[in-house]
């Protein structure tokens, strides 16, 4: 038995900030752009209940990050990341690096969970 019971919170670093926007956006997530007191602007969006947020960093600090999304029509999501220059692999699931390097699994919303 886990002590956890929800992710909340995913945030990643981006060497360009607005290529991420555009990518993300093209997935489908709504994302707003935020700053908190004196912090760096960033994005923000809803996964669901987690939160994933992306912030300005040319580190790599997340290079290598996983995510696996459960998306409504994963087929317009590939047409559209397409169209932005992205190079989705076929198979079940599709892949599909972000510009930083972060690997997505994209899924059918209707795959068993």
């Amino acid at each position: 038995m886990t002590n956890v019971s929800w992710l909340t919170l995913v945030v990643l670093r981006c060497a360009d900030l607005e290529r991420s926007r555009v990518f993300y956006e093209a997935l489908g997530l709504t994302l707003t752009l935020e700053q908190h007191g004196a912090g760096p602007r960033h994005y923000s969006g809803r996964v669901g209940e987690t939160v994933l947020e992306f912030y300005p960093d040319a580190s790599s600090s997340t290079r290598g990050l996983r995510l696996g999304l459960r998306l409504t029509d994963v087929s317009a999501s590939v047409s559209r990341l397409v169209a932005i220059g992205a190079a989705p692999r076929p198979g079940s699931p599709v892949t599909v690096d972000d510009p930083d390097g972060h690997r997505l699994e994209l899924h059918p919303a209707s795959a068993a969970q």
